[in-house]
């Protein structure tokens, strides 16, 4: 009988520029929005602060029709951009960026906003001219100057051009033919057009400024983002050939990984009766098999926090606190393999593999871990006799018609050793002076 096998293979690396990008300009855009929103709000309580030394100064008409004016407008405008903001935190949240058209019409109507009420406060003065040397005209330069969160050197440019052409159309819109005498000659400076004409340049000079920061700002972000994206490469790639646990210590230490002792749990497990398979199939059949298989392991091992460090064909080495430390890797060591054997009877039983027998030998000692090498050529590897016992422990499965053996040290690590557990006594380890205490766990 025929047994399909399910190959496991690594999802392509797919770069995530994009999509962080749009999440920061998501977030810089709630930002831009949130200190608007605030602003506003802060004018509104200043202002309204400010009315007993505003009648002090003789200015007894400005809570009148122009408070009416200017007080609901700096509270809307608070409102709307709080509205603004939590917009964005929803697309944030859905990893949606909104469209651009969308962000020049904000840009548009806050701009805008200020010139309709430079327009209706300019009708309750004597002057109207004074408007435009009020504190509202400055409310331009805020969103000028927090466009450069929205890193996008258009949009700020934009920001600052239509506030410039807006200001200067404002002044030809209000202005009168000339001035009563008598009047000072300061009067006569303050209402030549080539002043408002200069501050409106000024504010398109601020806009293109604005858009200078913003696109350094956007470069740096994108600096970073690509920086990440090539190291979250580099650790997928690496991580394909060793583990993304090494791989990320190494890339940690610019590839010169110490090499240090840690208390570790060593794993040894074999298929049976991997030969005489292998010689019977075809290596395109044997290659899908040891995916199918390995496929399986992995993905246990990882839930457990452990490393495969080696892949011996029709085996592997598997370590539990190293390069991660773990606080009882044995009994984490253990729990993997029971979960192995499940997960491989599950395969078998679901027809996803042909039917396969593995034993499992697991030791606990310290260990010397990092890379070995030259400088031109490394390997991260975990070396001493906890390795060379555990290998043995593995092997001593066949001899003794087990699966799952383990060490004394390995069995007093366990807070709650398996009912299935059975002591092997003593027993000589080939290369080993000393005999070892086994126990069956399965």
């Amino acid at each position: 009988m025929t047994f399909p096998f399910r190959s496991t293979q690594q999802p392509p690396i797919e770069s995530y520029f994009q999509e962080h990008f749009s999440d920061e300009s998501l977030k810089r855009e709630a930002q831009r929005a949130g200190v608007l929103s605030a602003l506003f709000l802060f004018s509104t309580v200043m202002l309204a602060l400010l009315q007993p030394f505003l009648r002090a100064d003789n200015l007894m008409y400005l809570p009148g029709p122009i408070m009416l004016t200017v007080a609901p407008y700096l509270v809307g405008m608070g409102i709307y951009e709080w509205g603004i903001r939590r917009l964005f935190r929803q697309q944030l949240e859905r990893h949606q960026d909104l469209p651009t058209f969308f962000k020049f019409a904000n840009a548009t109507f806050e701009i805008t906003s200020i010139s309709f009420i430079l327009l209706i406060v300019s009708r309750h003065l004597g002057d109207p001219l004074l408007v435009l040397n009020s504190p509202l005209a400055y409310i331009y330069l805020f969103f000028i100057i927090l466009s450069t969160l929205r890193l996008n050197l258009w949009l700020s440019a934009y920001t600052g051009f239509i506030a410039g052409a807006e200001f200067i159309g404002v002044y030809f819109l209000i202005a009168k033919p000339g001035l009563v005498e008598p009047y000072l000659e300061i009067d006569m400076f303050l209402h030549l057009p080539l002043m408002f004409i200069a501050k409106g340049g000024l504010l398109i000079l601020a806009g293109m400024a604005a858009g200078y920061v913003s696109r350094q700002i956007r470069q740096s972000i994108t600096d970073t983002i690509r920086a990440t994206e090539t190291e979250q490469q580099a650790v997928t790639l690496f991580g394909q050939q060793v583990s993304p646990e090494i791989a990320r210590a190494v890339l940690e230490q610019k590839g010169n990984y110490q090499s240090h002792r840690m208390r570790v749990a060593v794993m040894f497990l074999d298929i049976r009766d991997f030969t005489k398979y292998a010689s019977h199939e075809t290596p395109e059949d044997v290659m899908a098999y040891q995916n199918t298989f390995f496929g399986i392991i992995i993905r246990i091992v990882e839930q457990y926090g452990g490393v495969v460090n080696q892949f011996l064909g029709d085996g592997c080495m598997i370590t539990f606190g190293a390069p991660v430390e773990v606080d009882n890797p044995a009994e984490v060591a253990v729990e993997a393999g029971f979960t192995i054997l499940k997960e491989i009877r599950k395969a078998v039983t679901d027809e996803l593999m042909i039917p396969t027998t593995i034993g499992i030998g697991i030791h606990l000692g310290d260990a010397v871990v990092g890379n070995i090498g030259t400088e031109t050529r490394q390997q991260y590897s975990v070396t001493g006799n906890v390795v060379i016992l555990a290998a043995r422990i593995e092997q001593l499965n066949k001899p003794f018609h087990t699966q799952f053996l383990v060490s004394r040290e390995v069995y007093e690590s366990l807070t709650n050793p398996p009912e299935t557990v059975r002591a092997l006594g003593p027993t000589v380890i080939k290369g080993v002076d000393e005999e070892i205490e086994l126990y069956q766990l399965f």
